[in-house]
C-alpha cells in the first residue's frame, strides 16, 4: 500500500511564499509605474493643486452663504453661527497659506517635469493694486498691471479651473450689487461684463496648457459729464436794484 504524502506547509514556508508574492506585486507596480508618461504625473501633480484650491474656495463660500442665510436664524443660532464664521475666520489665513504652500510645490514639480510650463508661471505680484469689489482667486499672481486714460487692467496668472475661476468672480461681483452680462464663452475662454451705475468692469479668462489659467479684470475709465446743452442753462436771476 502506497503512503499518503505529506502536504501540509510549515509556517516558515508559508512566510517564504508571502515574501516572493509581495516581492512580484512589488515587482509589476514598479514596471507600470515606469510606464507612466511626462503629461500624466504633470496632469495627476496639477489635479492634485485644483483640488487644494477648490477646498479652500468651498470653505469660504459655504461660510459666505451660511452667513447671508443666518438672517432668518433664532437668536441662539444666530449666537453659534457667529462662533462658526470667528473659527473660520481665525483658521482662514492658515488654510490660504497652506494653499500657497501647495501650490509652490506644484510649481517646483512641474519645473522638474516640464521647465517651459513652470518659466510660464509667474512667482510674486508685479507692481500696482488689485481692483474690483473682489478679491482675487486664490492662488493666482498678479502678472501685469496698466492705468491708463482713466481705464485700469490687472491680469493675474496660476493654476486653476476655468470654471471655477468664472464662477468665483461672477459670484462676487453679483453679491455685490453688480448686473452681469455675458459678452462671449467658449472652450478657449470667456469674456464676461458687470455694470454697477456708471461703473463696468469687463473680465476675459483664458485657459492654458496644463491647467494654467489667464485672468484679465478691466474697470472702464467713468463716464464724464457732457457739455450742457445751448438754451438748457437756467437763467440768472436779474441784480438787485442799487440804492440811490
Amino acid at each position: 500500500m502506497i503512503a499518503e504524502g505529506h502536504t501540509s506547509q510549515s509556517p516558515q514556508e508559508g512566510r517564504i511564499m508571502k515574501g516572493i508574492g509581495t516581492f512580484f506585486w512589488l515587482t509589476q507596480a514598479a514596471a507600470t509605474l515606469r510606464n507612466i508618461g511626462m503629461r500624466t504625473w504633470i496632469a495627476i501633480g496639477v489635479v492634485v493643486v485644483l483640488l487644494l484650491g477648490l477646498l479652500v474656495w468651498a470653505a469660504i463660500a459655504l461660510v459666505s452663504w451660511l452667513w447671508v442665510q443666518g438672517v432668518a436664524l433664532s437668536d441662539a443660532g444666530m449666537r453659534v453661527l457667529s462662533d462658526a464664521v470667528t473659527q473660520v475666520e481665525q483658521l482662514k489665513p492658515g488654510l490660504l497659506a497652506e494653499a500657497e504652500r501647495g501650490l509652490q510645490g506644484a510649481r517646483e514639480q512641474v519645473g522638474q517635469w516640464a521647465p517651459g510650463i513652470a518659466e510660464a508661471l509667474p512667482t510674486i505680484d508685479v507692481s500696482g493694486t488689485d481692483i474690483g469689489p473682489v478679491a482675487r482667486f486664490p492662488g493666482l499672481i498678479r502678472s501685469s498691471y496698466a492705468a491708463e486714460g482713466g481705464a485700469t487692467e490687472v491680469a493675474y496668472a496660476g493654476l486653476a479651473a476655468m470654471a471655477t475661476v468664472v464662477t468665483h468672480y461672477v459670484s462676487g461681483f453679483t453679491d455685490a450689487g453688480f448686473a452681469h452680462e455675458v459678452l462671449s464663452a467658449t472652450a478657449t475662454g470667456e469674456r464676461h461684463r458687470f455694470t454697477r451705475g456708471d461703473e463696468s468692469f469687463n473680465l476675459t479668462v483664458t485657459p492654458g496648457m496644463a491647467g494654467l489659467i489667464e485672468v484679465r479684470l478691466r474697470q472702464a475709465a467713468a463716464a464724464l459729464p457732457g457739455p450742457v446743452p445751448e438754451g438748457s442753462e437756467e437763467p440768472v436771476p436779474p441784480a438787485p436794484p442799487q440804492p440811490t
